[in-house]
């Protein structure tokens, strides 16, 4: 009878954790490339966009995407390697490279959505930019 209990349990508790895990938003950080960069691309009128602003945001569009995207899959790739590592029972050392490799590359991937942003910055005037935050959903409208 004990076992039983011990696996009901243990049961819940994954339940519970997976289920914590779902309601977590793990891809916060990610929206301001997945939302700012569309926002500004689709709304050039209303924003005002000089010549200089769009040229900047056809560059943007035809570069960074897929530099960030290309990281993203290499990131994928690298944690199905430690995946099966630790299922191969790959010494901890090992898996410990490769998990601080994934972890060099999550910091890769949170510098380039922070540099995204500072790029609008960049481009954009303060009221611009202001106003695409909005168009994007990431502030509230006053």
């Amino acid at each position: 009878m004990r076992p039983m209990i011990l696996i009901s349990a243990l049961a819940l508790a994954i339940g519970s954790q997976a289920t914590l895990a779902a309601d977590r938003d793990v891809s916060e950080l990610s929206t301001p490339i997945v939302v700012l960069t569309p926002a500004v691309a689709r709304n050039a009128d209303s924003l005002n966009l000089d010549e200089t602003q769009r040229k900047a945001v056809q560059e943007w569009l035809a570069t960074s995407p897929a530099v960030r995207e290309a990281l993203e899959d290499r990131v994928i790739e690298a944690r199905a390697e430690l995946r099966d590592m630790i299922l191969d029972n790959v010494s901890t050392e090992a898996r410990e490279g490769q998990a601080a490799a994934i972890g060099d590359m999550e910091a890769q991937l949170l510098m380039m959505r922070s540099n995204c942003v500072d790029h609008w910055r960049s481009v954009l005037d303060e009221q611009q930019f202001a106003q695409a935050l909005e168009l994007a959903g990431l502030t509230e409208t006053p």
